[in-house]
């Protein structure tokens, strides 16, 4: 960690952090949009230190100021530089040797390191689980899915009320997958096909024995490593579902039966403390 932060957010405060960014298309040499992400995560020693090792920025015509979508607010030129001249010769990390000693696995499914989107919003869809695993993610739990018609209107807040019934404060209310059953799996087979060396856990909620069974064997089928049950959503806890089943423990043994049934890859239980 640097003791001193030769660059701040503030100074880059009118970027983007555009998706295909501009100003890294307009560059032939390096990737000035994944630095400028990387600042913004107080992680400016990663991104000098993942520079090229010759500083081409010093003489060159700033060309990606020019491609910004932010045209002269972004000192990118300047900030590259910084990085170059300050940061990268007094920056307190290394990049591991030997990335192998991160593998681990989970109930023998190997994983590449510890590192797994969580089921929620930020692994509701392809392209952000296709992000994350080309960031270096070992894989990705997805959004729970299930037969339920799923209209979800985001963001939704739920009131936190103190001992005495007074508001205290808000939180997020994730439902499950608006997607269909149909459009889910193929969602599963493509990153299976496109990631084959990343692991894609399955959440999944059922409202009966048999839908916990089907649920589980449809994910398999379409190439998910792991099936995770959510006994555990706070959300979905009207007739039986969700947080409900965790409770139970009756409900609790013959799901998870009932999900196992049928399939022979690994399947988790996912309780609420």
């Amino acid at each position: 960690m640097l003791i001193k932060p030769y660059i701040k957010r503030s100074d880059m405060i009118s970027c983007m952090l555009c998706k295909d960014a501009p100003c890294s298309n307009s560059c032939p040499v390096m990737d000035p949009a994944k630095a400028l992400q990387e600042i913004w995560f107080d992680n400016q020693d990663v991104a000098a230190l993942k520079l090229p090792d010759k500083n081409m920025c010093e003489t060159c015509e700033a060309l990606c100021e020019d491609a910004c979508v932010n045209s002269g607010r972004v000192s990118i030129k300047h900030l590259m530089n910084v990085l170059y001249e300050k940061v990268r010769q007094n920056a307190e990390i290394d990049f591991p040797e030997d990335e192998e000693k991160l593998q681990c696995n989970l109930c023998g499914v190997p994983l590449e390191n510890p590192f797994l989107l969580s089921s929620s919003v930020v692994a509701s869809t392809y392209d952000m689980c296709a992000r994350a695993f080309e960031a270096g993610w070992a894989g990705a739990c997805f959004k729970t899915i299930c037969t339920l018609d799923i209209h979800e209107a985001s963001p939704r807040f739920s009131a936190i009320k103190g001992d005495n019934g007074s508001l205290i404060g808000f939180k997020n209310i994730e439902q499950l997958s608006d997607h269909s059953i149909v459009e889910n799996m193929e969602i599963i087979r493509r990153l299976k096909k496109d990631y084959p060396g990343k692991v894609i856990f399955v959440s999944i909620m059922g409202q009966n024995e048999e839908e916990w069974e089907t649920l589980s064997k449809l994910c398999e089928e379409n190439g998910a490593d792991v099936v995770e049950l959510n006994f555990s959503c706070p959300n979905m806890q009207e007739e039986g579902l969700g947080s409900d089943i965790g409770q139970v423990p009756e409900l609790f043994e013959r799901f998870t039966k009932a999900a196992k049934r049928s399939v022979s890859i690994p399947v988790l239980a996912k309780l609420k403390l």
